[in-house]
């Protein structure tokens, strides 16, 4: 299921070598935020979605929907740490900016929940990441990523927050709590 047609596939709908693994009957063009899904329920034994939560204006939809459709799966959102890291994606538009100027959503996986923060642009004004730690484990794509198993239903839920006051605490406390140990062993 994508948003854009058929045609506009990347790589021609293969991963690896071997055949192609769409055609025009198995593409759902689709917004995944617009419920339901044309899927039956539990019609799916495992459902990915890779890369996808952090720019969609529902999330929380799009996660109750995965929950309904299939029966376990896979998402992955790019981690709290990377979103909060200047100069990821810099463009002529966006020197200084953390993460990914696109994305709308910082995304906590804790307690077999995904919490979805708003992206503010005010989060360039902080530097949560301090630029020596950056510079050091920014090449180590474990930490780039949040990945997240999830058998029966993956929850997810936004924190509203009414000002920077109630989010800066929260993301102090995140960065407090990182355990850079396990990448210091590999770095060894």
């Amino acid at each position: 299921m994508d948003l854009l047609p058929y045609d506009t596939r990347a790589g021609g709908g293969r991963l690896g070598p071997g055949p192609e693994r769409y055609d025009t009957s198995t593409w759902h063009q689709f917004d995944i935020c617009d419920t339901p899904w044309p899927f039956d329920d539990k019609s799916f034994d495992f459902a990915f979605c890779g890369q996808t939560l952090e720019d969609v204006r529902d999330p929380i939809a799009v996660c109750r929907e995965l929950s309904r459709v299939a029966r376990r799966g896979y998402v992955e959102v790019p981690s709290v740490w990377i979103e909060c890291t200047f100069d990821v994606d810099v463009g002529p538009l966006t020197p200084r900016y953390p993460g990914y100027e696109k994305h709308r959503w910082l995304v906590f996986h804790e307690d077999d929940e995904l919490l979805f923060v708003p992206k503010q642009v005010w989060l360039s004004l902080v530097e949560f990441v301090p630029a020596p730690v950056a510079t050091t484990w920014r090449s180590d794509q474990r930490i780039w990523t949040t990945p997240v198993h999830w058998e029966n239903e993956i929850r997810g839920r936004e924190l509203a927050f009414s000002g920077q006051e109630q989010i800066i605490p929260l993301l102090r406390d995140y960065f407090g709590r990182f355990d850079y140990s396990p990448f210091q062993s590999a770095r060894d």
